[in-house]
């Protein structure tokens, strides 16, 4: 069953929604996605008010947010964005962004931040890795979110749990909060994707996590790096 939902969701097109400031930027980074065969533009705006028209009216799996768009109010569109369920938020930054207001963010529910000098590939390597579950951030980015976080720690529930990770899936966690994907981690451990993605499904169970982001918050809050 598990590896039919993995199927199933890899065989999707990542819907994709493109809110920029700029209609040129807009377009731009339109073309670029929809050149990638996996991943499907489904709306793209250059204000809030057809973003909420273009969050309310399609289906979408990504928001590209641009933190530059006038009036934005972050909180309310998460709100909005929570609607769908699947929905995740990228946010599109300066590098000389607030890491204060990047941390509250990613608390918040955005999964992840990309910023405006980063490369095509970049680009559409956040989009796919958003889509599967992962937080796109820095990994020093993170422990900060971990640290003071209100994210319920579940130490008291795992702890005697944490001794039935096999060695192999604790390998896993740790080259995951590395920033390493999938494909990458197969690669270093000399196995396939989907042994990967079995390993990933146990831990879940194990630890009574739900996905990818709660397991790095996870690690971090246990001791998986330093």
């Amino acid at each position: 069953m598990a590896d039919k939902v993995l199927s199933n969701k890899k065989s999707q097109a990542v819907r994709t929604i493109v809110a920029c400031r700029y209609p040129l930027v807009k377009e731009g980074l339109s073309k670029i996605l929809e050149e990638d065969k996996k991943i499907k533009v489904v709306s793209g705006v250059s204000n809030l008010i057809d973003l909420v028209e273009s969050c309310k009216q399609f289906d979408f799996d990504i928001l590209l947010l641009d933190v530059e768009l006038k009036g934005l109010n972050l909180t309310k569109i998460l709100g909005l964005v929570r609607k769908n369920k699947s929905a995740k938020v990228i946010l599109l930054i300066d590098s000389d962004y607030s890491e204060n207001l990047l941390i509250n963010a990613i608390r918040s529910g955005v999964r992840g931040y990309l910023l405006k000098d980063a490369d095509s590939i970049e680009l559409v390597k956040s989009i796919k890795a958003v889509f599967d579950g992962e937080l796109w951030t820095e990994r020093k980015l993170m422990g900060k979110v971990v640290d003071g976080s209100s994210y319920p720690t579940k130490k008291s529930r795992v702890k005697g749990q944490i001794y039935d990770l096999t060695e192999t899936e604790i390998k896993i966690i740790k080259l995951l909060l590395t920033g390493m994907t999938n494909r990458e981690i197969a690669d270093e451990l000399y196995i396939s994707e989907k042994t990967v993605k079995f390993h990933l499904y146990k831990v879940f169970k194990k630890l009574t996590l739900k996905n990818r982001a709660e397991l790095i918050l996870f690690g971090f809050r246990n001791g998986f790096v330093t």
